[in-house]
C-alpha cells in the first residue's frame, strides 16, 4: 500500500471515530432520561407522591400542573410555591364537576397570588411539570387516592420532550393565553 493510501485510511479512520463517538454521546444523552415507575399498593404506596413533593420543592421556575381535583395537602404544597414567587399555572376540571369537598381547596387557589387556574372540561390525567422534568400518571393531585392506586408514573427529563409536552400543554390554554 502506497503512503497516500494509508494516509487518506487514517483520515477516514479518525473521522468515523468520531463519528462514532458523537453517536454514543447522544446515546448515553438518552439513557435514563424516560422512567415508568410503578407506584402504590404494598411496594411503594407513596412513590409517586414522593416523586411529586420532590418535583415541586425542587421548582425555581413555573410549575404547571394538570389534575382534576387537588386535596388539601397538595393546596397547601402549591400554595407555598407561590409563595416563594414562582408562578403556578393550574389546568384542571370547572369548579362545579370538581366534587364538593375538593371546591375548597379550588377557592384558595384560585384567590392565591401568583397562581392562575384555567378550567378544561376534558382533563382526565396527572401531568406536573416544569422546565427540567415531568411527572405523567392517571390520578389526580389528591395524596390519599394516590397512595391507594396502583399507578404507572412516568418521569421524564429529556428536554425535547419536555418541550412537546409543553406545547400539548399549551393546547389545553385558552387561544388568548398560548
Amino acid at each position: 500500500m502506497s503512503d497516500t493510501r494509508i494516509i487518506e485510511l487514517r483520515i477516514e479512520n479518525k473521522r468515523l471515530k468520531t463519528q462514532v463517538e458523537n453517536l454514543e454521546k447522544k446515546v448515553l444523552s438518552l439513557v435514563g432520561m424516560i422512567n415508568l415507575h410503578a407506584s402504590g399498593g404494598i411496594k411503594n404506596k407513596n412513590l409517586l407522591n414522593d416523586q411529586l413533593i420532590q418535583l415541586l420543592n425542587s421548582t425555581d421556575s413555573q410549575i404547571n400542573i394538570i389534575s382534576l381535583k387537588i386535596d388539601k395537602f397538595y393546596t397547601i404544597e402549591i400554595k407555598r410555591i407561590a409563595q416563594k414567587g414562582i408562578p403556578v399555572l393550574i389546568i384542571t376540571n370547572e369548579r362545579s364537576k370538581i366534587p364538593k369537598e375538593h371546591q375548597v381547596y379550588y377557592d384558595q387557589l384560585k384567590n392565591t397570588p401568583g397562581i392562575n387556574i384555567i378550567n378544561n372540561p376534558n382533563v382526565r390525567f396527572l401531568l406536573v411539570f416544569n422546565n427540567k422534568e415531568v411527572i405523567y400518571s392517571g390520578g389526580s393531585l389528591d395524596k390519599q387516592d394516590l397512595e391507594k392506586s396502583i399507578l404507572i408514573s412516568t418521569v421524564i427529563n429529556t428536554p425535547g420532550k419536555i418541550k412537546k409536552i409543553a406545547e400539548i400543554f399549551n393546547s389545553m390554554l385558552p387561544s388568548f393565553m398560548r
